[in-house]
């Protein structure tokens, strides 16, 4: 049986505890970046240290080998892999009580076209989703099937008009599929940004958080 080299990776965890916070962000690195990068370009400067943070590591820093742009054949098994990486992920948060009304998925470049999959692959009312400079996966004129509601689910997408890994093309495609399935859409273009989490990107996150408030154990 072929072994999932992601689920032999260490997850690392930031903020709050998960039993005892407002809020989970799966927090999901880019290609060639490790859970820390975005530790220290996201979670810090996010300055939300009631909400708990769990951020698995990619097998050799990747997700999947080549552009998200790719026939999905040559991003196998590596992508199929990731998927089974953040089931696991949730399944424990499930079990662990949180709803999926807390959750929220974020993700960098590679790791926001991951959770973009991801989620799309699973719709339901999550706490939301951003997808910071990334958007769904395959080859123009790929048919995205996302067979369910998000139920006003909120989502950002977000990319610069000059990036050089994601087009602007496919990040507003990504967010029509999204809404269609009746998430809460925003798309932002950045002008001139270089391919970073950007100071408005970390205030779009700290907007759209900004419902979760503090809770304590006896909230559960």
């Amino acid at each position: 049986m072929l072994v999932n080299p992601h689920l032999l990776t260490q997850i690392e965890y930031f903020g709050a505890p998960v039993d005892s916070a407002s809020a989970v962000v799966v927090l999901v690195h880019g290609r060639g970046q490790t859970p820390q990068y975005m530790a220290d370009n996201f979670v810090d400067r996010l300055g939300r240290p009631d909400i708990a943070f769990v951020a698995p590591a990619a097998a050799d820093n990747t997700w999947y080998p080549t552009s998200f742009l790719a026939p999905l054949a040559e991003n196998q098994p590596r992508l199929d892999q990731t998927m089974q990486r953040l089931a696991v992920i949730r399944d424990d948060l499930l079990g662990e009580g949180i709803t999926p009304e807390q959750i929220v998925w974020c993700g960098f470049s590679q790791g926001a076209c991951v959770v973009s999959q991801f989620v799309s692959r699973d719709p339901r009312r999550w706490g939301g989703l951003l997808a910071l400079t990334g958007g769904l996966i395959g080859p123009a004129g790929t048919e995205w099937v996302i067979d369910g509601s998000f139920d006003g689910m909120p989502a950002y997408f977000s990319t610069s008009e000059a990036d050089p890994f994601v087009p602007e093309e496919r990040v507003r495609d990504s967010a029509a599929r999204f809404a269609a399935a009746g998430a809460r859409v925003t798309v932002e273009l950045h002008l001139g940004r270089e391919h970073e989490i950007s100071a408005v990107e970390i205030d779009r996150a700290r907007f759209a958080l900004a419902s979760f408030q503090p809770l304590h154990l006896a909230d559960r």
